[in-house]
């Protein structure tokens, strides 16, 4: 986890890539060695049937591990989104909350069945990697969470803000008029 600064305290929302994200498209080099090693297994059986088994478990462990420690983590102050395994090699991008104009929820119908969505987010500038988070879990809640931060919309009422401030007069009563525009008595 990142470091955060005193003032981005508390962290609001914290989410991750829904787990549909584990069954993409593997990466075109994966795909050629298991097809390479599926077909040399179907050949020969007995000598490359546990190889494939293993390199297959081992792209499946490494998919499991890489998803397993990407966050998308709301703050008060930004959107940051780590992704990499903390072992090896992470990257950390962030998104300051006063930069956000808009934000957009995207569910599509299998999405809502099984619990996610892309949120899409509108800022000035290049953002790569915070500008659209695809397929995350629980969109609708990270959605909520992020509008209330961005937006301002605050749990507890501003205690300054008085109803009694926005109150106008009231309309006046125009008098009635019949079809060709004449007042009616």
């Amino acid at each position: 986890m990142p470091a955060f600064l005193p003032s981005e305290l508390p962290v609001r929302a914290r989410t991750r890539h829904h787990w549909i994200v584990l069954f993409r498209r593997p990466h075109l080099a994966s795909a050629i060695v298991l097809g390479a090693l599926l077909l040399g297994a179907v050949v020969w059986p007995k000598q490359l049937t546990w190889l494939f088994a293993l390199v297959a478990a081992a792209l499946a462990f490494l998919r499991w591990q890489t998803w397993q420690a990407e966050w998308i983590i709301l703050t008060t102050k930004r959107v940051i989104r780590i992704q990499g395994v903390p072992e090896t090699t992470t990257s950390e991008t962030s998104l300051r909350v006063d930069r956000v104009s808009g934000v957009r929820l995207v569910e599509t119908v299998p999405g809502k069945l099984l619990g996610y969505g892309t949120i899409e987010l509108e800022a000035p500038g290049d953002h790569p990697g915070v500008r659209r988070l695809v397929k995350i879990d629980d969109a609708h809640a990270f959605y909520l969470a992020l509008r209330r931060v961005v937006f301002g919309e605050a749990d507890v009422p501003d205690p300054d803000d008085d109803p009694r401030d926005y109150v106008t007069a009231p309309l006046p009563v125009l008098p009635e008029r019949d079809r060709f525009g004449r007042r009616r008595s």
